[in-house]
């Protein structure tokens, strides 16, 4: 089949290599048909984030415009090779869902997806916002009576952001990531039930829940979300993409054919795809 990665990242986020440019020959060269320019939505518009390394999370706010002129000069280029899509990956922070809109609606014309993503919880335990998906928070962690307390903060606000009319997204990124560092639930039915809570809601918004291929080259060694989850998706009627998350141009549609034969034995037969935040669908 045609594969289309619909989460990748680039030198505009400051943590990832390679240009818009080299993404796109990349997805060109694996033959694919559609390839997603995902960039992190900037972090400097929030507020709390002082501690946080937050210049290494995104682009700058600064960087936005040339982001979309960028990926909009490419989706043009190569039109004759590979649809490019152009999308954001915004991070939902309960509190301070608003202070995204402005800036967004600069783009409505030009976005053709939005991947909603918790990188960060707003807990008691900590002044700013808590980076559980970066390396360098672990030392934390320990702050936590128990780690299940993280996936259910996790699973809290994914529900809150699924629930929240203000926030405007097409997708889930990375259902599960909490796992990431292969720290797995000590009462694991408790957490499938929250992420359950989570799926029943995000199949009420019609949102769509990414199959993100990244966990397989972290600790953890699986894929987002896992097959369970995945299995519950399927009985829901929740709609699937494909995304890479990926950080270099090596990295994309990182292992689309296994995890396509795994969505296949599931039951799934077709893939969601978005223009212009409207979903339509491919058969797998």
């Amino acid at each position: 089949m045609n594969y289309s990665d619909w989460h990748t990242h680039s030198s505009y986020c400051r943590h990832a290599t390679g240009n818009l440019e080299q993404y796109v020959k990349a997805a060109i060269n694996k033959k694919l048909s559609v390839i997603g320019l995902s960039a992190h939505f900037p972090y400097d518009v929030l507020d709390g984030i002082e501690n946080m390394p937050h210049r290494e999370y995104s682009m700058p706010n600064d960087e936005l415009d040339s982001f979309v002129f960028n990926a909009i000069n490419l989706r043009e280029k190569y039109k004759n090779k590979i649809s490019v899509k152009i999308g954001f990956e915004l991070d939902f922070v309960e509190k301070q869902v608003d202070k995204h809109h402005k800036y967004l609606k600069k783009y409505t014309n030009q976005i053709d997806y939005i991947i909603g993503s918790i990188h960060n919880l707003d807990v008691s335990l900590f002044p700013d916002l808590f980076a559980f998906d970066d390396i360098r928070f672990l030392k934390h962690y320990d702050k936590f009576e128990d780690t299940d307390d993280i996936y259910m903060s996790y699973f809290k606000t994914m529900q809150a952001m699924i629930d929240s009319n203000q926030f405007h997204f097409t997708t889930i990124g990375h259902f599960d990531l909490p796992k990431k560092f292969k720290i797995v639930p000590n009462n694991k039915e408790l957490i499938m039930e929250e992420g359950i809570k989570a799926l029943k809601m995000a199949k009420k918004r019609d949102v769509v829940v990414e199959i993100n291929t990244s966990g397989l080259r972290k600790p953890i060694k699986e894929q987002y979300p896992s097959e369970e989850f995945i299995k519950e998706m399927f009985n829901l009627g929740i709609d699937v993409v494909l995304g890479s998350d990926a950080h270099h141009p090596n990295e994309i549609a990182y292992e689309f054919e296994l995890l396509t034969e795994l969505l296949k034995r599931i039951g799934y037969e077709k893939l969601a795809h978005f223009d212009k935040m409207t979903k339509t669908y491919i058969k797998i």
